[in-house]
């Protein structure tokens, strides 16, 4: 048997019981995260290994093994991290957000007959089903996103063939860097590839999102599954959620950069307050409008800040803090990009503190661990830091001067260890493309 993993930087060969080695850091440099052999006859095991490359903390995660068969279509789509727009793109706001490099992998080769095999590495788990899936309920595990995409997919044609999946990645889960829309994209554009289905771009993200928002059950927005396919590099996009047009920002902050720290708190978006969020701010919007039919409102992207304050007191508290955060955060986008226009890290820096302040104390959906990892970075020289993500637990994401990030991530790491007991994992992250098939 011929073995093949990618482990960090090394390629690592075993060949009847010789083991062989070589850096393979230059291809890492070209940006190849995996590599899959297909030798027709033998008797193959493929194990895709994906990990930070620059962070030997990352757990490799290994891939579902396939016997000879087809040459497979192989898909990568990044996670994303929302620089500031939070809870706005469901209320048909505006959204700064940017794709990371730290991605999700498939690989779908065809079958003969009509049965379907997945396998998800970071689960452990291997789906099963035969086609076609009209009928087929939800499980209430990483399959649903599968059979969602799936189940949209037959509404363009009749999927007469099943597959092998294979699905890998090295996005934290439940961590509110969107590694459900980077699995939902990477599926969509592996498998519309595979069946031969063309689809425009725009029409592939909605795809997505429907696949989320109806058959697993999130009622999401539309930001994830967007910045997930269109991102580009070194670019953050403002995306308008109502007319879902968009516009590069150059992230250009010379000296910084930006990190990660991921709380280690989960949460189940379908299962926590974010869904009781969006139905808050529609009641906002249904009070508003009632309030003043004159005006037109059909999202809070119609309400401006002076008439928010002129209702203060007078409409529900709860829906009154939803909507002065929704109003505030799509100020401060605008804010940010022209910040970022014009270099100042300060001023984005100011912002981002900002946003997080008004999640925390408006939209109610911090944690004290997020908190405090904001508030650390406040008085330890950070220009800025807030909750990513739809809260409730998940990561924060510091804006911070590239000199000096090591001693700052491991005396925050400390600190929070010493505070709750828990090791914050913290990484770097690049603005990076959107997806592609390999």
């Amino acid at each position: 048997e011929t073995y093949f993993s990618l482990l960090e930087d090394h390629l690592t060969f075993e060949f009847l019981g010789i083991h062989f080695e070589e850096s393979v850091q230059d291809v890492i440099n070209d940006g190849l995260m995996a590599i899959f052999f297909f030798i027709v006859g033998l008797e193959i095991k493929r194990e895709l290994v994906i990990g930070d490359l620059r962070n030997p903390r990352a757990a490799a995660l290994p891939v579902e093994r396939f016997g000879p068969g087809p040459k497979p279509v192989i898909a990568r789509a990044p996670g994303r991290v929302n620089l500031i727009g939070e809870h706005t793109d469901y209320n048909d706001g505006y959204v700064l957000p940017f794709a990371i490099d730290r991605y999700t992998e498939v690989a779908v080769r065809p079958r003969s007959d009509r049965k379907l095999l997945a396998h998800a590495a970071a689960y452990g788990t291997t789906f099963s089903a035969t086609l076609p899936l009209e009928r087929a309920a939800r499980k209430g595990d990483w399959s649903d996103y599968l059979i969602g995409i799936l189940r949209e997919l037959s509404a363009y044609r009749e999927l007469e063939f099943g597959f092998e999946a294979a699905i890998a990645g090295d996005i934290p889960l439940g961590a509110g860097l969107s590694s459900s829309a980077s699995l939902e994209v990477g599926l969509a554009v592996a498998l519309t590839r595979l069946y031969g289905i063309e689809i425009a771009a725009l029409e592939l993200v909605k795809l997505c999102q429907r696949a989320e928002s109806g058959f697993v059950g999130m009622p999401c927005g539309i930001m994830d599954q967007y910045a997930v396919y269109f991102a580009e590099a070194n670019r953050a996009l403002l995306l308008d959620t109502r007319s879902l047009t968009h516009r590069p920002v150059p992230l250009e902050l010379g000296g910084t950069t930006f990190l990660v720290v991921d709380s280690r708190v989960r949460r189940r978006l379908a299962g926590s307050g974010y869904t009781d969020r969006r139905r808050e701010c529609e009641a906002a919007v249904r009070w508003l409008a009632e309030a003043f039919p004159e005006r037109g409102i059909r999202s809070l992207r119609d309400v401006d800040g002076t008439l928010v304050d002129s209702v203060r007191g007078e409409m529900p508290e709860a829906l009154w803090k939803r909507a002065a955060h929704v109003v505030g955060e799509n100020a401060r986008v605008l804010a940010a990009v022209e910040a970022l226009g014009r270099g100042h890290a300060e001023e984005v820096g100011k912002l981002l503190y900002a946003s997080h302040a008004s999640l925390r104390d408006m939209f109610e959906v911090s944690t004290p661990e997020l908190d405090f990892l904001v508030d650390w970075g406040l008085s330890h020289g950070a220009l800025g830091a807030r909750l990513v993500g739809g809260g409730f637990g998940g990561v924060t994401l510091h804006l911070v001067l590239a000199e000096g990030k090591g001693t700052y991530l491991a005396e925050l790491r400390r600190a929070y260890r010493a505070k709750f007991g828990l090791e914050a994992q913290a990484w770097e992250v690049r603005p990076a493309p959107g997806a592609a098939r390999l």
